[in-house]
């Protein structure tokens, strides 16, 4: 299935915006993290910290939304979302490692029952395993374009 999958142009097109938003996470990666583990009962378990931006007025999930942030990077963040075309992003994650994903498309194909979620990721370790139903491309040095698809329910049938 991820082999008749294609890389959406829009989105490596766009990736100066992107590219911006990487750059204002990585400049307050550590107070955004600092300020995230705070807020949880055991910080020493958590691997990633996602953040969801806004959907419509509702918050996707309220634990994983930028409200989970503090506030004064809280504008700049949603000029940084708002910049990106088409809106291909719905949020990003930050993981132990300094590694930060951002999610950039998902789709639903159902004649095959399959999800497919495109992802751009930096800082992306060499030994970060890639599941047996991904592709990935690097589009520069530090940034790499992710596509996994998966299909729902049991996979065997």
């Amino acid at each position: 299935m991820v082999e008749e999958t294609a890389f959406n142009q829009a989105i490596i097109d766009d990736l100066p915006a992107y590219k911006k938003l990487h750059d204002l996470i990585a400049e307050h990666m550590d107070t955004i993290v600092r300020f995230r583990l705070a807020q949880l009962d055991d910080p020493n378990k958590i691997t990633d910290l996602g953040f969801l931006h806004e959907n419509g007025n509702d918050f996707i999930q309220q634990e994983t939304n930028f409200k989970n942030m503090p506030a004064f990077i809280l504008p700049k963040l949603d000029s940084a979302f708002y910049a990106i075309k088409k809106g291909h992003i719905t949020g990003f994650s930050i993981n132990n490692r300094g590694m930060i994903k951002m999610s950039v498309e998902h789709t639903y194909d159902k004649k095959s029952n399959c999800d497919t979620y495109s992802s751009l990721v930096w800082n992306k370790p060499h030994d970060f395993p890639l599941p047996p139903t991904a592709k990935d491309t690097l589009l520069n040095t530090e940034c790499t374009y992710v596509i996994d698809v998966l299909k729902r329910g049991n996979p065997a049938q």
